[in-house]
């Protein structure tokens, strides 16, 4: 990707240009382009995303622009249904989608998809994966399962399971270290240790995966994880921080490879509206030998 970012503050002197023209003129975008950015969701005004070329923004407003001309199409690849009824509704996101929107855009992610395919659901999201990793995500269809589930979340009142492969073997451990942005690092990573912004407390379980549970996976060192707090790359961090980095992970330096072998793999919870015990799986098929 080629992605380009400015921020920049309207001057008194540009009040009376429309959008796009204000784009153009404030960075080295086209008309035309900065019109694409806008269509795509790239543009924010205030830290809310505008779509309309001809708005007038206001002097001392501050405007984000992202645009990256190496975008693919929008995607309409159809989202596999784990688990669903009245209140939630249980996804397996493939990988290489983001959850939500990103800098550049607001159509290419999962809930942009989600909102193609099911245009009657109005959907909150408590939870996200990265752009690479692939499995279960669960989002509130109902105001009563979104309330609970924003409880759940908040409270860890829930195991989320994920499967890794590393590059070599792991014994069973558990790792409390607190995880914040790298200061300067770009692109941006974060990390246990170092000149860290606002690091956050953070704790991780990890375990060689059965034979069982990895029978019909291709062959290799394959760890289970439990997160105990939601932090950025927080799994990719920790193996870091032990010398095992996922395999793929070309943002943390793992062994490189054709995908990110990370998956979110089981999720059990109580039923936000009725209480029941529920106990989720997204088998990992784009690992299966």
């Amino acid at each position: 990707m080629t992605l380009r970012k400015w921020t920049f503050t309207v001057d008194p002197g540009d009040a009376d240009l429309r959008l796009d023209q204000l784009i153009a003129k404030r960075t080295d975008l086209s008309r035309r382009s900065a019109r694409e950015a806008l269509k795509l969701g790239g543009v924010q005004v205030d830290r809310k995303r505008v779509k309309v070329a001809g708005r007038l923004v206001k002097p001392g407003t501050e405007v984000r622009v992202a645009f990256d001309p190496d975008l693919p199409p929008v995607t309409h690849i159809p989202i596999p249904v784990v688990f669903e009824d009245a209140w939630i509704l249980a996804v397996d996101k493939p990988a290489g989608i983001a959850t939500q929107g990103t800098w550049a855009t607001d159509r290419h992610d999962l809930l942009a998809l989600l909102k193609t395919q099911r245009p009657e659901l109005q959907l909150a999201l408590h939870h996200r994966l990265d752009q690479g990793t692939s499995g279960l995500l669960v989002l509130a269809k109902d105001p009563k399962a979104n309330k609970g589930l924003a409880s759940a979340f908040a409270d860890r009142d829930l195991v989320k399971l994920y499967l890794a492969r590393i590059s070599g073997p792991l014994e069973a451990c558990t790792v409390e270290a607190p995880i914040g942005r790298l200061r300067g690092a770009d692109p941006g990573r974060f990390g246990c240790t170092g000149d860290l912004i606002d690091p956050k407390s953070a704790r991780t379980d990890f375990r060689p995966a059965t034979a069982e549970e990895t029978a019909d996976l291709v062959p290799g060192h394959w760890i289970v994880a439990r997160i105990h707090t939601g932090r950025t790359h927080q799994i990719r961090v920790h193996l870091v921080h032990l010398g095992c980095a996922i395999l793929g992970d070309a943002l943390y330096g793992g062994v490189p490879s054709d995908r990110l072998w990370l998956h979110a793999w089981r999720l059990e919870l109580k039923h936000p509206v009725t209480g029941e015990e529920l106990r989720l799986e997204a088998p990992p098929a784009r690992f299966r030998a």
